[in-house]
């Protein structure tokens, strides 16, 4: 059996919480009935921008109990990539899209590099293929941005899914 790291286990009790039929038809009528902007029917970059015009990032003091599900998330009203990616991968799947949480647990092994690990994004399942979205810095298709850009030891990278967790380190390395 393989062991995943501590965070990917919980990332993954969150995603099947959230895949639960009764709990997207919640979320679906929370934001029509409560924020009065349905995202029912939007495509992929549309939920982006829904996400964006209803959560805020912020480096400031979060709760000590983080939101862990998307209705949650948005009463929260701000958040980083971990309430980001959970909140978009809600909205993904409750417009039928495939989708995967993306969780880097990479450990700085490479002493060039700055930092490493502990960022968490998603990746849609569109035109045949998985598409890198990291919600938090609305960037598309750009996956190598994480050792290119952000100077990441990228060495330990997995995707959830409903079926299960995927080494996808590879995917992500430059």
């Amino acid at each position: 059996m393989q062991v995943y790291p501590k965070v990917v286990n919980i990332y993954k009790q969150r995603f099947d919480r959230m895949v639960e039929p009764a709990y997207l038809q919640e979320f679906l009528k929370y934001a029509k009935n409560v924020l009065h902007d349905p995202f029912e029917g939007l495509d992929w970059l549309g939920l982006l921008e829904w996400e964006h015009r209803h959560f805020k990032y912020t480096k400031g003091q979060l709760p000590k109990l983080r939101a862990e599900m998307p209705v949650e998330i948005l009463l929260q009203k701000e958040g980083r990539c971990g309430e980001f990616a959970l909140l978009y991968n809600g909205l993904l799947l409750a417009n039928s899209y495939a989708c995967r949480l993306i969780i880097d647990c990479s450990i700085l092994k490479d002493k060039a590099k700055k930092i490493s690990g502990d960022h968490v994004w998603n990746e849609v399942f569109t035109s045949n293929t998985w598409l890198h979205v990291d919600p938090t810095e609305k960037r598309i298709n750009k996956k190598s941005m994480y050792a290119a850009e952000w100077n990441k030891d990228v060495n330990l990278v997995y995707a959830i899914t409903s079926d299960g967790m995927l080494d996808v380190t590879e995917s992500y390395r430059i």
